[in-house]
């Protein structure tokens, strides 16, 4: 990473939707995907945040997933990988506070993009990515830890990881 300039925002947001069928079948595509959507996201964060201490300013905006608070058998491997980055962010901007550096942790609902495309999705959940950049800059603006986007997955998700575990995988969800 070049040291050249001072940089003010970074966001990392890359990723794939894995097949996780196609995953349970293929230990090598299983690590891959884990590797695209949780370890390279880790690896990058790392290079930044060592560059941001140095400069003592920043923000650093990660695309995480709501699939990262809990476990669904219908993509468990994206989930743990986006929960990786979800808690790697939390330990990261416990370091990074002291030094004035901000790290937003992202995590959109369905967003409609081409990752998306294929799914049968509720309309009524779908945004825009215009509607998520918007919920971004408010956020990094605001200064604020966590955002999820739209508004409603925070009690979406807090519904979800509140059910037992022994409901829950009655439910298939």
């Amino acid at each position: 990473m070049p040291h050249s300039g001072q940089v003010d925002v970074a966001l990392i947001a890359h990723g794939t939707l894995p097949n996780q069928k196609a995953c349970e079948q293929d230990a090598q595509l299983a690590i891959r995907e884990f590797t695209n959507n949780g370890l390279s996201v880790i690896a990058l964060l790392t290079d930044l945040a060592s560059r941001m201490e140095a400069q003592k300013s920043g923000c650093i905006a990660v695309i995480s997933s709501v699939a990262g608070d809990r476990g669904r058998p219908s993509n468990y491997l994206y989930g743990a990988a986006k929960g990786a980055v979800t808690d790697f962010c939390s330990g990261l901007r416990g370091r990074l506070f002291k030094s004035g550096i901000q790290v937003l942790t992202i995590k959109p609902g369905f967003v409609d993009t081409p990752m998306t495309q294929d799914l049968a999705l509720p309309k009524l959940l779908l945004v825009t990515p215009d509607r998520v950049a918007q919920d971004i800059v408010k956020a990094v603006e605001k200064r604020r830890d966590t955002l999820y986007t739209p508004w409603f997955w925070r009690f979406i998700m807090l519904i979800i990881i509140h059910i037992p575990g022994s409901l829950f995988k009655r439910l298939g969800l």
